[in-house]
C-alpha cells in the first residue's frame, strides 16, 4: 500500500479550487480549468504507483484495482445522479429533462466525455448550461483505469520492468504529440477524448517510474517553482486559447514539480488544504450543478450569491464525502463487491431510462399540482413545438432520397422552402392555406440556395437536397407559388462560415460577395416561372426563451419577459435585408416581414404573458408561429395586401 502523503491531498485542495472559483466566474482565475489537468497527473502517479507496486510484490490483482476505483467514484457519482433525477423531474422542461437522462445514463457508464464531444465544446455557451458537463473528465480517468492496469499486467509477463518503463514514456509522447497536433484541427476532440489526455496521467506515472534523490534545498526550489507555475497559468490562461495543446504542459509541469519535491510544508500540510484535499472529489461533484443554476438564473455574476454558491459547494461537498464516500468500504469477498456496484450503476440507469419512458408514454404525467400552472404552459409549448408532420418532413441527416411533405389531398397551392425555420412556419401556412395542399421541402441548417457548400463536409445532404428540389421545380407545380424561409443570420453572425458557393471563402468580404451573387441568381431563376415570396429573417432573441422562463420560476412565481431591440435585429440583419431588397426589385419576389407581429416601439417580444413564442434561442413555437397566419394569408389572395393586420395584445 502506498504511503499517505500530504503534499498530494494538499495539490488537490487547490486543484479543486482552481476549478471551482473559474466555474464561479471569479474573474482572476480565467485559467481555473487546468484543476483538471493538476488532477490527471495525480491520478496517473498514483495508479502507476499502485499497479507497479503491486506488480514487484507480485499481488496485483486487476479486479482488487477496479474495486479500489469504484468504491472511489462511483457511490458519490450515483447519489448526485439521482438527485438530479428528482431535481430535473421537478423543475426542467421536459426536452431538457429527456436530455439530462439520457447524459446520466452515459455518465454512469463513463462514457459522457463522448457524448459532449459529438455536442459543442467545453467553453460553448449551450456545454455551459449542461447540469453534468463536468463528468468528461470522470470519463477519461475510468477509461484510463480500465486500459492503463491491464496492458501494463499483459506486458510485464513479457517484457521486463525497464523495458515497460521505456513503453511507458513512448505512449506519453505520442499521446503528447498527438494533443498538440490534433488540437488545432478538433479542438473539442482534443479537450474531451482519451488519446490526447492519457499523457497528463503518465507524466504523473513516470514520477513514479523514475523518482529523483534530491537535498531538502533542491526539493524547496522545485516545491515553491510548481506552485509558481501552476499560479501563472491559472492566471493568465484563457478558455479562449488552444486547450490542452502544448499548453497543458504548463501545470502538468507545475504539479510535476511539486510531487517530486515530495515536501511536507505549511502550504500543502495547512489543515483548511488537508480538509478541502480530503474532500475535493465530493466538492467538485457538486459544485458544478450549483454553478449552472445560477448562471441559467443569470445570479452567477453577482458576489453574494458567487460567494454563496461556493460555500454551499463545500458543504454539500463534506455531507457527500463524509455520508457517502467514506461509509463504503470493500469487505472480503471481492465477487460480492463487484455485483454490488454493479448494481448500483444499473439502478441509476434503469431509474433515468424509466423516468424517460415515463415521460415519453404517459403524456400527463407532469401536469398535476406539482408544477405551476405557468410551468405547465411553458412546458406543454416547448412538446408542442412543432407539429407531427412538420418533425417527419424536416430533414436532419443524409438520405438518399428526399421525402415529398404534401398536406392535404388537393392540388398543391404553396410550396415551402428552407431550414428548421421554414418547419417552424409550416403550421401558420398550413392554416392560412385554405385553397389547396402545401408542400414543404426543408433541411435542418440549409440555406436553400443554389450551389451552397459546406467546408466541413457534414451537410453535404443539404446540397444534395437542393440539387433535387430546384431540378424539380423546373419541370413541376408550374406557377405554384415558392416560399423561401431560412435562419441566413447564423451564417452571418459566424465568425468563419463554413457555407461557400464557388470556394471556401478566403474573408468576410468574399463570402458575402458569393452569397450576394447565389442568392440572386436563385431567387430570380425561380421566379421566372412562378411567383416567389421570401420571409424575412424572423427576430433573433439569442438566449433560450423557455428555459429562462422555466428557470426564472426556480426563484420567482413569475415567469421572466424577454424582449429584442429592434435595432439590434436590422443591425444583425441588414446585409440579408439589403440583398432580399435587392432580389425584390431585380427579380420581382415579394418580402414578407414579419416583425410587425412582434415588434412595436422598437421592442420586439420574445414572450407573451406566460407563453414563450421562442422554443428556444431563434425558433418559434407553434403558438409564436400562429400570429404569423395573416401574413402568410396574402400569398393565396390575389392582390398582394400591403398593410399586415397586426395583432393587438402586443
Amino acid at each position: 500500500m502506498m504511503k499517505f502523503r500530504k503534499d498530494i491531498n494538499g495539490v488537490r485542495a487547490f486543484a479543486v479550487l482552481a476549478v471551482v472559483l473559474f466555474h464561479f466566474k471569479v474573474s482572476a482565475f480565467s485559467g481555473g480549468f487546468v484543476g483538471v489537468d493538476i488532477f490527471f497527473v495525480i491520478s496517473g502517479y498514483l495508479m502507476t504507483g499502485i499497479i507497479f507496486g503491486r506488480l514487484r510484490d507480485q499481488r496485483f490483482s486487476l479486479l482488487d484495482f477496479y474495486l479500489h476505483r469504484a468504491r472511489r467514484i462511483i457511490p458519490a457519482l450515483a447519489v448526485l445522479c439521482v438527485v438530479m433525477i428528482a431535481f430535473g423531474y421537478l423543475y426542467l422542461l421536459t426536452p431538457d429533462y429527456k436530455d439530462l437522462m439520457r447524459i446520466i445514463r452515459k455518465v454512469m457508464l463513463f462514457t459522457s466525455n463522448y457524448q459532449f464531444y459529438s455536442s459543442s465544446g467545453y467553453f460553448d455557451s449551450p456545454s455551459q448550461e449542461n447540469w453534468l458537463l463536468h463528468t468528461w473528465s470522470l470519463s477519461v480517468e475510468w477509461q484510463f483505469y480500465l486500459i492503463y492496469p491491464l496492458i501494463i499486467l499483459l506486458l510485464s509477463k513479457c517484457f521486463s520492468e525497464s523495458t515497460l518503463k521505456a513503453l511507458v514514456i513512448i505512449v506519453l509522447l505520442s499521446s503528447l504529440t498527438i494533443s498538440i497536433v490534433y488540437t488545432p484541427i478538433d479542438r473539442s476532440a482534443a479537450f474531451y477524448l482519451l488519446p490526447t489526455r492519457a499523457w497528463e496521467m503518465l507524466a504523473g506515472g513516470i514520477l513514479f517510474l523514475f523518482p529523483a534523490q534530491l537535498n531538502e534545498n533542491i526539493k524547496k526550489i522545485l516545491e515553491y517553482s510548481g506552485f509558481a507555475i501552476i499560479l501563472i497559468a491559472i492566471l493568465t490562461i484563457q478558455e479562449t486559447m488552444l486547450w490542452p495543446s502544448y499548453l497543458a504542459t504548463i501545470p502538468v509541469m507545475g504539479t510535476m514539480f511539486i510531487l517530486i519535491a515530495n515536501r511536507d510544508s505549511f502550504i500543502t500540510g495547512n489543515i483548511f488544504s488537508q480538509w478541502l484535499g480530503k474532500i475535493s472529489y465530493s466538492v467538485y461533484l457538486w459544485h458544478w450543478p450549483i454553478a449552472v443554476f445560477l448562471l441559467i438564473c443569470g445570479l452567477v455574476h453577482k458576489p453574494i450569491f458567487m460567494i454563496s454558491g461556493i460555500l454551499l459547494s463545500l458543504f454539500l461537498g463534506y455531507l457527500s464525502y463524509f455520508i457517502v464516500e467514506k461509509r463504503f468500504t470493500l469487505k472480503a469477498n471481492k465477487f460480492l463487491e463487484l455485483i454490488k456496484y454493479i448494481l448500483i450503476v444499473a439502478f441509476v440507469i434503469a431509474l433515468a431510462a424509466l423516468m424517460i419512458s415515463l415521460i415519453k408514454h404517459h403524456a400527463n404525467i407532469r401536469q398535476n399540482s406539482l408544477f405551476s400552472e405557468t410551468f405547465q404552459k411553458i412546458n406543454y409549448a416547448v412538446e408542442h413545438k412543432t407539429n407531427e408532420v412538420t418533425k417527419h418532413c424536416l430533414i436532419s441527416h443524409d438520405m438518399p432520397i428526399f421525402p415529398e411533405c404534401k398536406i392535404g389531398e388537393q392540388a398543391p397551392s404553396v410550396i415551402i422552402m428552407g431550414d428548421s425555420h421554414a418547419g417552424v412556419i409550416f403550421p401558420a401556412i398550413q392554416k392560412a392555406n385554405t385553397t389547396g395542399s402545401t408542400i414543404l421541402w426543408a433541411y435542418i441548417a440549409c440555406p436553400m440556395i443554389e450551389g451552397a457548400k459546406f467546408s466541413d463536409g457534414r451537410k453535404d445532404g443539404c446540397s444534395h437536397l437542393i440539387e433535387d428540389k430546384f431540378k424539380l421545380l423546373a419541370t413541376a407545380y408550374p406557377n405554384v407559388p415558392v416560399v423561401f424561409s431560412n435562419f441566413l443570420t447564423y451564417f452571418f453572425l459566424t465568425t468563419k462560415p463554413n457555407l461557400y458557393f464557388t470556394q471556401p471563402a478566403k474573408d468576410r468580404n468574399d463570402f458575402y460577395q458569393q452569397y450576394k451573387a447565389a442568392y440572386l441568381q436563385t431567387m430570380c431563376k425561380v421566379a421566372k416561372t412562378r411567383p416567389v415570396y421570401i420571409v424575412k429573417p424572423i427576430p433573433r432573441p439569442a438566449i433560450n426563451v423557455a428555459k429562462k422562463m422555466a428557470t426564472h420560476l426556480m426563484v420567482s412565481s413569475q415567469a421572466s419577459s424577454i424582449n429584442i431591440p429592434l435595432e439590434k435585429y436590422k443591425q444583425e440583419n441588414h446585409y440579408i435585408l439589403e440583398v432580399m431588397e435587392e432580389a425584390k426589385d431585380l427579380c420581382g419576389v415579394q418580402l414578407l416581414d414579419p416583425t410587425p407581429y412582434f415588434c412595436q416601439d422598437e421592442i420586439c417580444k420574445a414572450t407573451e404573458g406566460n407563453m414563450p413564442l421562442y422554443f428556444d434561442d431563434n425558433h418559434l413555437t407553434e403558438y409564436g408561429s400562429m400570429r404569423l397566419i395573416p401574413l402568410f394569408k396574402q400569398i393565396f389572395n390575389k392582390q398582394v395586401i400591403s398593410t399586415y393586420p397586426v395583432p393587438t395584445n402586443l
